[in-house]
Formats: structure tokens, sequence, C-alpha cells
């Protein structure tokens, strides 16, 4: 029998929202355009001091960096699900480690983004903490998901 942890449905709250807004965010091609626009967006939205700016410019760095190993997960979960497709059968014990490590993978980025949530959470000021909370309330309100 096939074992989930518990906890293994993971949603996507507004914090991994906006800090997936710098990589998937806008309309510009590349992830790094993307990121740059977010953080532009950001000290302006926010009225970012130098200091806050360089921080943001940090996180946004950091996150890029991850990205790069995030799309080798997708492409070798890709291949993995591909395999076993091509197997006459799936091996329980096989797919059950698979889930772990994907488990595992999931829950390392959410730490991630959490802490890089938090970081940026601590670095503004109460003001531009609601001005960033009406920001994501706008941009989840004009980003309608259907699962």
């Amino acid at each position: 029998m096939l074992r989930f942890k518990t906890g293994s449905v993971i949603v996507i709250t507004a914090p991994i929202m906006l800090l997936l807004a710098l990589v998937t965010g806008c309309c510009y091609r590349t992830p790094e355009q993307r990121a740059e626009h977010v953080v532009k967006h950001l000290a302006e939205t926010l009225k970012l001091d130098a200091a806050q700016t360089a921080k943001i410019e940090k996180i946004k760095d950091e996150f890029l960096a991850k990205q790069s190993g995030m799309r080798n997960m997708r492409k070798d979960s890709i291949k993995e699900a591909r395999d076993m497709m091509m197997s006459p059968q799936i091996d329980e014990a096989t797919l059950n480690a698979l889930i772990d490590k994907k488990q595992t993978q999931a829950n390392d980025l959410i730490r991630f983004v959490f802490s890089k949530f938090v970081e940026i959470h601590d670095m503004l000021s109460p003001e531009q903490r609601n001005k960033l909370a009406e920001e994501i309330d706008k941009y989840s309100s004009s980003h309608v998901h259907h699962w």
C-alpha cells in the first residue's frame, strides 16, 4: 500500500506566491528579467531605501540560484514518471522512496521560501508591510487559479 505522510498536500500561500513572483511574475522572457522587474516594482511601490533594496536583490539572487535546482527537479520528475510508466509494473518500495524524496525536496523549498518571507517582513516598516499586504491581495485576486 502506498504511504503518504501527513500534511503531504502543499497549499500555496501568500508568502510563497510573493517569492515565486520573483521568478514567475510578469511577462518578461527570462527568470532573471522577471525577477529584476519584480524587485524594481517592489522598490518603487514600497519606497525601499538603499539597504532594503540591497537585501531584496540578495534574496532575488538566492531565489534565482535555487530556481535552477527546481528546474532540474522537474526534469528528473518527468523522467522518473516516464520510466515508471514504461516499466511492466511499478515497485511500491521504489515509488515510496520517490515520494519521500519529492516530499523532502518540497519541504526544503517551503522552508527556504518562508525563511525569505521572514527576512522581507523583518526589514520592512509597518507601513511597508501594509502596502505589501495590499500588493499580495491585488496580485492574488488578479491571478485567480482554477485548480
